[in-house]
């Protein structure tokens, strides 16, 4: 299921949305009173923003658990920025969240249709304890077909958010949103560390990660995260065909839009968006890697 919407002045570029594993669409559109979304967000700045429902979640189709996974989501993703440009569009900008970040990497190594990436959520590098501790948190969907998982009763909290930087009402409405992921996702998930997919993109990418990201940031076992320096230093030699930039959020943790920094993490990516596909000045919480 997908959702193109347009803002009031006709445009050529179009953002294509793809949530993480265990979310859906509503990642890009929860918002709080005095908070637009990131899709409102997107379209205040002049930008349309396409948003989908990935296979095997929301209102989308469930095929077999074990089909479902990055190539697979890959190739469909493909195909939207292929019927997006045979429209009106002529600048497509990929942006992901975590496994959505992957989904697109994948994308770009395969295809290499898209005109700048935002990854969010993403690195090489994972916390392995954090890792481990998410797999055990898993269980069979009830209602779902076999393969189709999600995590435990208000396990994301402590897997997933910072508890300094969200409020009571967004925590509570992450729990709502939780939805499932498929065991072949769950199976692509372990390429996150593999530089196959990001070694041939070519197109600019900025990656975006919380300070306290607790799947991959914890400097006492080499993943720091403290400033876009660190991600830089970190990433730069997994993408060696394309321009690099780096930003990080305080006070936030893995599910980036679901904290009080929120607005700040959007306002970042859309400025870089615009300083990259278009004129708008450089943003000043990036740092280009080189």
């Amino acid at each position: 299921m997908t959702w193109l919407c347009t803002p009031k002045r006709p445009t050529s570029v179009v953002q294509v949305l793809l949530s993480g594993f265990t979310y859906d669409h509503h990642y890009w559109t929860v918002a709080s009173p005095g908070r637009r979304s990131y899709v409102q967000s997107a379209l205040a700045a002049g930008h349309a923003v396409l948003y989908i429902d990935r296979i095997g979640v929301g209102g989308s189709d469930r095929p077999p658990a074990e089909i479902v996974n990055a190539d697979t989501e890959a190739h469909v993703a493909h195909q939207l920025v292929q019927r997006l440009r045979k429209d009106r569009y002529r600048t497509v900008v990929a942006v992901g969240h975590s496994y959505g970040s992957l989904i697109w990497a994948a994308e770009s190594h395969r295809y290499d249709d898209v005109d700048a990436l935002v990854l969010s959520g993403y690195l090489h590098g994972t916390h392995v304890p954090t890792q481990l501790l998410i797999r055990a948190h898993l269980q069979q969907a009830e209602g779902a077909p076999p393969g189709y998982l999600t995590q435990a009763p208000n396990f994301r909290r402590q897997a997933y958010l910072h508890p300094p930087g969200v409020t009571r009402q967004m925590t509570e409405l992450d729990e709502r949103i939780r939805t499932t992921g498929t065991s072949g996702e769950l199976t692509s998930l372990k390429n996150m560390g593999d530089p196959t997919y990001t070694s041939r993109i070519r197109r600019p990418v900025l990656l975006q990660i919380g300070v306290h990201d607790l799947l991959f940031c914890n400097a006492l076992t080499g993943l720091p995260c403290a400033s876009p320096a660190d991600l830089c230093t970190r990433e730069t030699a997994f993408y060696p065909r394309t321009r690099l930039s780096a930003t990080v959020q305080r006070d936030t943790g893995h599910s980036i839009l679901i904290h009080r920094s929120a607005q700040s993490a959007t306002a970042t990516a859309l400025s870089w968006i615009d300083h990259t596909v278009g004129r708008a000045p450089h943003p000043r919480a990036v740092l280009d890697c080189r």
